[in-house]
């Protein structure tokens, strides 16, 4: 599939090598910003909401606002109102459960299309596509871009060789900033980084021993023998100290995987008797003038009018063309080589949402002002009630005259304490000993509160109805459910946008199975969408199909199985269709159970069918079959009209 490891690489080479890396390291510099927005929408998603850095007015220092609130004696508030945002989308994604179909564009040929989508569906299955896309969609929640890889080969983690989806960190991603595109048809490069031991490096690359001893005297073979000790795993911090040259921890090793569309000079051929075209080089051109003097020399012998004669046309131009390199961080190359695919692309599915006019934004920091409002709210609060005064007590101390201060602090604490007070004239006992309680806060504090709360789930546009939230008493039934489906509105270009990368990605998945998929294989699928003919994948057929996909509605819903179910015991009620046919194409979890009894008792019957009669004569038996197989004799059998009173009555013989 790939070219061999390119081992010795000349001073020239290098630096060719260099320039390449350098413009790879240049796409990845461009999205700095991007890679900071994304690690702090995450931060404020799933993190600590006070990580923001700011000014010691102390010290003049840079830290943390949560080290500053704590360096004031202070505990750092939050109320993470993001969190179940994001965990909704996520749970309205799952719950819309869609199916890609592929479709032929000669409806003729409409197993074909079958047979794709059962291939896809597999692919989809061993890929656990769900899990991969609900992970993408909360990527792109926080960081605005998202891509996914497609690829063929051996997968260790499942041990078999076949297509496979593999899900992209966007901080490990770098591609030209200057798309323009939704669709992203203006990318000019794209990849990512890799951090891996060393053994799979020289599992990956090497070729020979000779390979291996050239990647291992690249790395350092006893710079990454070593065990690394640490003591903050899972907790991402790869992702936020993420550099181009250097991996994220020292026993790993770098490799960095990028695409390039270059360009080279070469004909544009036409081949008029075949109807093909392509590129050639140019130092070619004598092979296609050879062949066209064949075709014109041949014709003529034929008495063709040279007019006539249908030959390859060519011109001029430029052919441009995806170009893959694996990469070391000090230019070397370990693999490289043209698009192996037939789609003659890079293997990426890449998708930014939103972008307007080249800048591309992400959901999570339209409202991460209002989440910090709140936590500031929250916070304030508690300054408030813990330097507001709570059971003070105030004591006019010459009333107590025969108590000392500790005496009159543990009687009044104190379970059936008694206290002696001797007022003076016109004191009462409010005036004696008062106990104060503060305003922890004023109530403009709470409607601030309150009104934040408000506006993230309206920003948002996941408001109280779209997460199932108690409607306030006296809203009607038909109102909440007009408000649920109003509310979904606001996530629809979500979905849609989602849609449209899933789409691509898709058929990319499904031009790489046609590619790849040379053998004629029975792929089994539970269920009873497709027929059992177009289980049996014939690549004969396939790979030269025109196929179109579209991702519709899933037909494994619970609401779908419903109105399925009910539709088809209104034909059986109705006689159109047998217990059996019903049963075939129902949902009902015990249909299965149902078939095989039925099926078990017709094997029976047919079994005893094919019996002998015991006590019968074998000449009896077979004349009664032949008269059965008379179908005149059947017919009158069956004509009333001929029918008699005494028929099945059982007549005397009188001797």
């Amino acid at each position: 599939m790939h070219k061999k490891v390119e081992k010795d690489i000349s001073v020239s080479k290098r630096k060719r090598n260099s320039d390449i890396l350098d413009e790879f390291a240049a796409c990845w510099a461009s999205l700095e910003e991007a890679r900071s927005k994304l690690r702090r929408s995450v931060m404020y998603a799933y993190e600590d909401q006070w990580g923001d850095y700011v000014k010691d007015p102390d010290t003049d220092m840079v830290i943390t606002e949560s080290d500053l609130i704590k360096k004031n004696g202070k505990v750092p508030l939050k109320n993470n109102m993001i969190s179940p945002i994001i965990k909704n989308i996520d749970g309205q994604f799952r719950n819309n459960v869609t199916q890609t179909i592929c479709s032929v564009r000669d409806q003729k040929e409409a197993k074909i299309g079958e047979m794709m989508s059962i291939a896809l569906e597999y692919v989809h299955e061993i890929n656990e596509m769900d899990e991969l896309d609900s992970d993408s969609l909360r990527l792109l929640l926080c960081g605005g871009f998202i891509g996914q890889r497609i690829e063929y080969g051996f997968n260790p983690a499942r041990r078999m060789n076949d297509v496979w989806v593999f899900g992209v960190n966007p901080s490990r991603m770098f591609f030209n900033s200057n798309i323009e595109d939704v669709r992203g048809w203006d990318l000019n490069c794209i990849g990512e980084v890799f951090d891996m031991t060393l053994d799979k490096v020289v599992a990956l690359f090497a070729k020979s021993a000779a390979d291996k001893e050239w990647i291992e005297g690249l790395y350092g073979k006893d710079r990454y023998s070593s065990m690394y000790v640490g003591y903050d795993g899972l907790q991402g911090r790869q992702n936020r100290d993420m550099t181009f040259y250097a991996p994220s921890r020292p026993d790993l090793c770098r490799v960095i995987f990028g695409w390039k569309l270059e360009s080279r000079e070469a004909y544009f051929c036409q081949d008029e008797l075949k109807g093909t075209y392509w590129w050639e080089d140019l130092k070619n051109r004598s092979l296609l003038d050879t062949e066209n003097e064949r075709r014109i020399a041949e014709g003529t012998a034929q008495g063709v009018a040279q007019e006539d004669i249908l030959l390859i046309n060519y011109d001029y131009g430029n052919e441009q063309y995806w170009y893959y390199r694996y990469m070391t961080p000090w230019g070397d190359i370990l693999q490289e080589g043209k698009s192996p695919y037939w789609h003659e692309e890079h293997n990426y599915a890449f998708h930014a949402y939103p972008m307007v006019q080249g800048k591309v934004f992400n959901y999570i920091e339209d409202f991460i002002d209002q989440q910090r409002a709140i936590n500031r709210t929250m916070t304030l609060i508690d300054f408030i009630r813990g330097a507001s005064s709570k059971g003070l007590l105030i004591v006019a101390e010459d009333a107590f005259e025969c108590m000392t201060r500790e005496e009159i602090v543990d009687e009044y604490v104190r379970y059936n304490g008694v206290l002696f007070v001797k007022p003076k004239q016109g004191q009462n006992l409010d005036n004696v000993i008062k106990q104060v309680n503060g305003q922890a806060a004023v109530q403009g504090d709470y409607e601030l509160l309150n009104l934040q709360l408000k506006l993230i789930n309206d920003i948002s546009g996941v408001n109280s109805a779209m997460q199932g939230k108690q409607a306030p008493s006296g809203t009607a039934a038909s109102l909440y459910a007009q408000q649920v489906q109003n509310s979904s509105l606001n996530l629809k270009g979500l979905f849609d946008s989602f849609r449209s990368f899933r789409k691509r990605r898709d058929y990319k998945t499904m031009q790489t199975i046609q590619q790849y998929y040379t053998s004629a294989r029975h792929i089994d699928l539970s269920g009873k969408d497709y027929s059992e003919e177009a289980k049996y994948y014939n690549p004969d057929k396939v790979q030269g199909a025109q196929i179109d996909i579209q991702i519709t509605e899933g037909s494994n819903t619970p609401s779908f199985q419903m109105l399925e179910n009910e539709f088809l015991m209104s034909l059986f009620e109705k006689n159109a269709i047998d217990v059996k046919t019903m049963l075939e194409n129902s949902s009902y979890p015990f249909a299965s159970k149902i078939l095989e009894s039925i099926k078990r008792n017709e094997e029976e019957m047919a079994n005893m069918q094919q019996m002998p009669i015991q006590g019968i004569d074998p000449q009896i038996i077979q004349q009664m079959q032949q008269q059965a197989a008379n179908p005149e004799l059947m017919r009158m059998m069956n004509d009333d009209s001929r029918a008699s009173s005494k028929d099945g009555v059982v007549q005397s013989v009188k001797s």
